[in-house]
This record gives C-alpha cells, sequence and structure tokens, in this order.
C-alpha cells in the first residue's frame, strides 16, 4: 500500500503536536474523539468535517494550549512571538483554519488535497495573482525569508495595497524581527505624477515597520511581479497591463523557489537601498539630528507634535520624566539639539505644513513623541505646549505655516500621522508605528528625497479649500485646540471636586 502524502493542514497539526510534545491519544480524549480520527487528520487521510470545521479548530487550539508541557509552551511561544495564552490560541486557530482553507480549495480545483509541485497559469488577473500570492506560509513569524521583484507602481492603487498588507499575521503592535522581506521596485521621480504614489510609499513603510523590512530600487522590476518565500514557495508573472499578469508560475519545490530567492537576494545592494532604520541615539551620537536642523531648505511635515515645538522649561520637565533605566541619553546633548532647534526656528526659514489631526489628536491623547521616545503630557502641560507653538505662529515671521484640515485623498491612514523633516542636507521621516519599532526612517536614495520633496512642495503649493495659509486662520486653529484642553481641563476638575465631596461628607 502506497504511503498517503501528507497534505498542508495535516503537517500543520502533527508539527504543533510536536512542539507542544502532545500524543494523539492526548488530544483524543480532551476533544472526546477516537484516536482513530486524530490519526488520520494528522496522516493525511481525512479533514475535519467542513460544517463543525471552525468549532473542531477551536476546540484543538484550546486543548494544544492546555495539554503542552512547559518545554512544549516555550517552544510554541517561540513559533508564534506572541505574549500570553489567549494570544497564542488565536494564531494557532488561525494557523490552523488558513491551512484548512488552503487544502479544501485545492481539493475543489484539482480534486486533490496535495498541491501540485508547480502550476502554470497562461494569464490572471492581478486579484488572481494576489489570492495566490497569499499563501498559508506567510502566517509564520518565525525563520521567514522573503525576497520580492515588484512592479508596485504599475498596478492600481487597491492592488498595491493588497499586496503590501499581505497575509502574514496582523497585529500592528506586535513586531516580528524574524521575517525578513526584501522588496525591490521600479521606482523613479519622473514615474511619481499622483499624490498616491509618495502616500503609497509613506503607508507602505509604516505597515512593514513590524518586520524586517528593506526597500531597493531596481529598473529590471518594471514588469515583473515576483514574490519568492526561501525553501517554500514562489510566484513568477509579468505585468502586461494594470488589470493583466501573463505568464503566472506557483511552485511550492524548494529546487524552484531557492534559486529565485537567491538571484534576487544578490541584488539588493547598498546603492539601490531607498532608505534605511536609524534610532534616535544613533542620529544623536552620528549627529544626523544636528545636520537636519541645520540644513539649508527646511521643509516639515507635522503629523505628530514632536520635541522640536517645546518651550524651554517644558523642555526640562519631559527630560527629566523621560530618564529611566531604559532611556539613559545624554541630557547635554538632548539639550544642544533643543538649543540648536530653538535657534534654528529663531533665524531660518522654515515651511512647516501641520496636519490638524497632530493637534487633535494631541489634544485629546496627549501624546508627543520626545526624540523618538512617547511621553504622555498633563492636560497643564499640553496646554503649555500649544500656547508656545500659537506664539511661534505669531511672533516667527521666518517660520511659515499651513495647516492642512481633514483628508487630501480617501487613503489617509497612516500619511495624517506621520512626520517628515526634509533638507539638502539629510531628510528623514519620523514614522509614528502602533508598536514603536522602527519609527526613524532616513532616506538614503537621491530619488526618494526627490520624491517627497516633490510631495511636500506639492501639498505646499496645493489649491485645495482644506489648505489653511492664513495665519489668522492657522492662529484662530490653534485657539480652539487650546479651548479643547480647557474644556478636557475643567471636566477633570469637575470629576475630582464629585470624588472629593462625597469622602468629605463621610470624613465629618
Amino acid at each position: 500500500m502506497s504511503k498517503i502524502e501528507k497534505n498542508r493542514f495535516s503537517q500543520m497539526l502533527e508539527q504543533l503536536l510536536t512542539l507542544a510534545e502532545i500524543k494523539n491519544v492526548a488530544l483524543a480524549k480532551a476533544l472526546q474523539y477516537d484516536v482513530s480520527y486524530i490519526s488520520k487528520w494528522v496522516s493525511g487521510r481525512m479533514l475535519p468535517a467542513e460544517k463543525t470545521k471552525r468549532n473542531v479548530l477551536h476546540r484543538i487550539s484550546g486543548e494544544i494550549i492546555r495539554l503542552s508541557s512547559k518545554s512544549g509552551k516555550e517552544n510554541l511561544y517561540a513559533l508564534y512571538q506572541v505574549e500570553n495564552e489567549s494570544q497564542l490560541e488565536n494564531v494557532i486557530f488561525d494557523n490552523l483554519e488558513a491551512e484548512y482553507d488552503y487544502v479544501q480549495g485545492m481539493q475543489k480545483m484539482y480534486g486533490a488535497s496535495v498541491e501540485p509541485k508547480t502550476m502554470f497559469f497562461v494569464e490572471l488577473s492581478p486579484a488572481q495573482y494576489i489570492s495566490k500570492m497569499h499563501h498559508p506560509v506567510l502566517r509564520r513569524v518565525s525563520r521567514l525569508h522573503i525576497m520580492a521583484e515588484m512592479d508596485l507602481l504599475g498596478l492600481m492603487h487597491e492592488y498595491r495595497l493588497q499586496i503590501i498588507q499581505g497575509d502574514m499575521r496582523r497585529n500592528g503592535y506586535q513586531s516580528y524581527p524574524d521575517v525578513h522581506f526584501s522588496l525591490m521596485i521600479h521606482l523613479s521621480p519622473d514615474k511619481i505624477k499622483d499624490m498616491y504614489d509618495p502616500i503609497f510609499l509613506i503607508n507602505m513603510m509604516a505597515d512593514m515597520a513590524r518586520v524586517d523590512f528593506r526597500l531597493y530600487k531596481c529598473e529590471q522590476a518594471a514588469g515583473r511581479m515576483i514574490f519568492t518565500v526561501k525553501d517554500d514557495f514562489m510566484i513568477s508573472g509579468m505585468l502586461m497591463n494594470p488589470n493583466r499578469c501573463m505568464s503566472v508560475t506557483v511552485s511550492s519545490d524548494a529546487d524552484n523557489c531557492n534559486p529565485l530567492y537567491y538571484s534576487i537576494r544578490d541584488l539588493c545592494t547598498r546603492e539601490t537601498l531607498l532608505y534605511y532604520h536609524a534610532t534616535m541615539a544613533e542620529m544623536l551620537n552620528g549627529n544626523d539630528y544636528v545636520r537636519s536642523v541645520l540644513g539649508l531648505n527646511q521643509r516639515w511635515f507635522v503629523g505628530h507634535m514632536t520635541e522640536h515645538f517645546l518651550s524651554d522649561d517644558l523642555f526640562e520637565e519631559l527630560l527629566e520624566q523621560m530618564q529611566t533605566k531604559e532611556n539613559k541619553f545624554d541630557k547635554g546633548k538632548l539639550r544642544y539639539c533643543h538649543m540648536l532647534t530653538k535657534r534654528a526656528m529663531e533665524e531660518t526659514k522654515i515651511e512647516i505644513l501641520f496636519y490638524s489631526t497632530a493637534f487633535s489628536n494631541f489634544a485629546v491623547e496627549s501624546k508627543i513623541d520626545f526624540f523618538d521616545h512617547t511621553i504622555q503630557l498633563t492636560v497643564q502641560q499640553r496646554e503649555r505646549y500649544i500656547k508656545h507653538l500659537l506664539e511661534l505662529c505669531i511672533n516667527r515671521e521666518n517660520l511659515n505655516f499651513k495647516l492642512v484640515y481633514g483628508r487630501l485623498t480617501s487613503d489617509c491612514q497612516y500619511v495624517v500621522t506621520q512626520c517628515s523633516f526634509l533638507s539638502d542636507e539629510i531628510s528623514y521621516l519620523r514614522l509614528n508605528t502602533q508598536n514603536g519599532k522602527n519609527n526613524l526612517a532616513i532616506l538614503s536614495h537621491p530619488d526618494m528625497k526627490m520624491i517627497f520633496g516633490w510631495f511636500f512642495d506639492q501639498m505646499w503649493s496645493g489649491k485645495e479649500s482644506n489648505i489653511f495659509s492664513d495665519r489668522e486662520e492657522i492662529c484662530f486653529y490653534i485657539r480652539q485646540m487650546i479651548h479643547r484642553i480647557n474644556i478636557i481641563s475643567d471636566i477633570k476638575v469637575e470629576n475630582m471636586l464629585e470624588i472629593l465631596e462625597p469622602e468629605a461628607e463621610i470624613a465629618e
């Protein structure tokens, strides 16, 4: 009797049981199933019934957590990189369901539960290409190595987003340093003709900050759609037009995946890298922060409040709040940077474009990006910060302010909360990522600097009705934000009085 080849679901289930150190019989007893069912699932001879699959998979996920040994649970945490048992159970269920659905799709399409090693398609739409690209292997967040060469700007906007968002586990607050993704795209300033393009780049940089992501420029990526995961998976095709992919090959054979993986990797050089991540400590110690403040042609795009607009006394207060065991910055260096920034804002011409959300989010959430360290301000500190910014707007003629009120495009999910500090010397982005990782992106390639410079200039010179350029209008808006903060302050005082009065009556 020939041995039945395992499908992806059976392989996944067997791997989980092995890592958790659970026997088939133990899982069967916990689920109140005959052990033969578990054996058939693990061997690939049978799948759980489709109509009850979600219930069964939820139960399996819960029992794997409950039955696993101490070392087995450590293995599972290492595999999925989560923080608690609830998250672990959810990601195990998610992984099992993805593999189950993939096997079901194989059965419906090819009449077999095991995928062919290699498949060819004469033509696919981008949507069909993306559905095949979203392979279950992307749910893995440990030891995942991806190389891609894709003409993303040749695709319609919604397809670009679907490719970048991918099928990796989506938890914005989680960091996945073991997911290594290098992407080569066809990019040049003359291709950027739409505001969507730099907005897409910003969204991609913010979204992919949760993994070890590298973005490269490559002329030969024009018309190509190649995506490969080392040892596991590849899909390759040619983009003939925004709605048509030709000669698509899909393979799970390592002999096909790895040569493609290494050929793309060899093209990823330092010279073609479009930006790189840095830490604030690196920027301070390498004097990049100072160079950014003193550079000519200063253009600031402010999507969240930063240390650049602090008065001296508030700066000192936040400097003390910042000094913890985890954040041992040189106080003298930070004071030096503060004084340089203050002097530059007194004497240098700077174009500063604020998003209104920077004010509204700050008024409500009270968070400031203080040298890439999030600090929560009190209501009084919030008011002092905004009042100082108002003074700058009123008194500093060398500072040219504009305010973007509302959305400029339908897709500003990330762009409205990011900051860019552009100059002829050094240009970098302060990304407002959910997990606080990879926040600083230094634009290392000349084309990237030109694209973001063009984006700022388009915004700055825009004639849209929701861009305020009149200083009186901007000052009026800032005063409204101060009024909001005062309302919050009054409500907090009233609540404290309501709490204290009953306590005083009891004391009497």
